[in-house]
């Protein structure tokens, strides 16, 4: 159906009759008499009640989160779902049945016109970011390297959010074609649903937030976790924008704090690295204040080996005889600290030094800043080199092209451009602490202070001006661990979805 048209009352019931449908299947033993009819209404008559029946009882919490789910169209929050619940368990069947229904009517979601599928017996793995967007940074470039593993191995279902609403419907073909997964083990429905994504249903089954989610639905993440039967897991990236709020965009630390909430009520939470993993630890260990125990947490690092690194195109960037060429990747945003590597260049190359910095990465947000300063340097003549964002074989072939690689972020969870600069033998300076401190510790590193301009400038000096120096990082590397994504994978996949220890559900 067209955006912003409104659908009939036929289609309307007809979706009814189908997501009821869906949903007998797993909460009834057989079917009641009518719920074969042909007529759409008649069918969905027949099926109500017996549902509502199945989820009045008291202990049929995840049934009645499926029934709410098939009735409205989307996910319920916490709320409306309690509400509901409590009137089910105490009033007439038929009073809970009318009660369901008008809050259909009254809040529909964005699948009223449509099935349903549940999914269960397999994982559900939300990748909303990742399908959506085609750039890549660490989030995307994780989400894509692992679904390319696990849907080879494993069968798996691959969901997105619907934009304004809590719903996961099934991937777009062009979403897929972002992912590099050819298929999402999503039955094809006849009938109303048609063509176009369908309302995906976790039941009794792992949900896996594998992306960085959207913190706006996270009252509905938090119901399902609580509610629905499902056990609800996560990759933690980093908390960031908690953490450092100072450094994101006004509202940005506000969603994050809301996934908390989600967290909290979550089996499993798998980190990117020791750092990440003591920051959430360090949430969880709070959460005995209200009762929980929370989930369990575990360090899976991400790897040590690059993507593409076995086959990066290396190509001169022209550089003038005796420049040496410094590579600056990662998104332009505050966090980054890209504008404390101009500012220590601009130092040097007052002290007459020869050297060239290349930037390799989208502008991300509140950029201003940084653009500005590159900008008034650029116009005095300095050798900066800005590629914004680019395709990977570009990006391979800046990292193997470079002596060496400057990623000074002031907090990371992980630090993949790191990983992939070393991957093509190119010596990195990078921060000191934390997640890019880890990595740095394990050897083909220069580590330096990023909030110390000084710490930042030798850095810089040492890089551009002693060449036994960046022999040695690069003979560094190779003694370095050699972690791949098959291996990262694995792992991830043992600890969110073999391994049944710990964690509530």
């Amino acid at each position: 159906m067209k955006r912003g048209t409104k659908p009939s009352a036929a289609v309307l019931v007809a979706a009814l009759a189908e997501r009821l449908r869906e949903a007998a299947k797993h909460l009834l033993e057989e079917d009641p008499d009518g719920a074969t009819s042909d007529d759409a209404a008649e069918r969905a008559a027949a099926l109500l009640p017996s549902l509502v029946d199945v989820a009045r009882k008291p202990e049929a919490t995840a049934q009645r989160w499926l029934l709410f789910v098939a009735i409205h169209g989307r996910y319920p929050d916490t709320a409306e779902f309690l509400r509901l619940s409590r009137a089910m368990e105490l009033d007439a069947p038929e009073v809970s049945t009318v009660a369901l229904l008008d809050s259909a009517v009254t809040a529909p979601g964005p699948y009223a016109d449509r099935g349903m599928q549940v999914v269960t017996g397999m994982p559900v793995v939300e990748v909303q970011s990742s399908g959506a967007v085609d750039f890549v940074t660490g989030i995307q470039r994780t989400v894509r390297e692992t679904l390319r593993y696990w849907s080879s191995k494993h069968p798996l279902a691959v969901a997105v959010w619907h934009r304004d609403s809590c719903a996961l419907r099934s991937p777009r073909p062009e979403e897929l074609a972002r992912l590099q997964v050819a298929s999402a083990h999503h039955a094809q429905r006849p009938g109303v649903t048609g063509d176009g994504p369908t309302l995906v249903v976790p039941y009794l089954t792992d949900v896996l937030f594998l992306d960085a989610p959207d913190g706006s639905k996270s009252d509905g993440w938090a119901c399902m976790a609580r509610f629905s039967g499902n056990r609800v897991d996560h990759f933690a990236h980093d908390l960031i924008p908690i953490t450092s709020a100072d450094l994101r965009v006004q509202g940005e630390a506000a969603d994050s704090t809301a996934l908390l909430s989600v967290i909290k009520h979550s089996h499993k939470i798998a980190c990117n690295s020791a750092t990440t993993e003591r920051e959430i630890q360090g949430y969880v260990q709070g959460l005995a204040a209200q009762g929980l125990r929370g989930p369990l947490v575990r360090a899976v690092p991400l790897p040590t080996v690059g993507a593409m690194s076995d086959t990066p195109r290396h190509t001169s960037p022209g550089r003038p005889s005796g420049r040496v060429v410094i590579v600056c990747p990662g998104t332009r945003e505050r966090h980054k600290n890209h504008e404390t590597i101009l500012w220590a260049a601009e130092r040097l190359w007052r002290e007459g030094l020869n050297f060239e910095l290349r930037f390799v990465g989208r502008m991300g947000a509140e950029f201003a800043s940084f653009r500005e300063v590159e900008q008034r340097l650029v116009a005095k003549g300095r050798p900066i080199t800005d590629l914004g964002m680019v395709s990977d074989d570009v990006m391979w072939s800046e990292l193997g092209a470079a002596d060496a690689a400057a990623f000074i972020s002031l907090q990371e969870g992980f630090g993949l451009p790191i990983v992939e600069a070393l991957s093509v033998g190119t010596p990195v300076m990078t921060t000191s602490y934390g997640s890019q401190g880890e990595l740095g510790r394990l050897g083909g590193c220069l580590l330096v202070d990023p909030r110390d301009d000084s710490s930042v400038t030798a850095g810089l000096r040492r890089l551009v001006t002693e060449p036994a120096l960046r022999a040695d990082l690069r003979a560094q590397i190779s003694q370095r661990p050699q972690r791949t994504w098959e291996d990262f994978a694995v792992e991830l996949w043992d600890f969110l979805i073999g391994d049944e220890n710990g964690g509530e559900r």
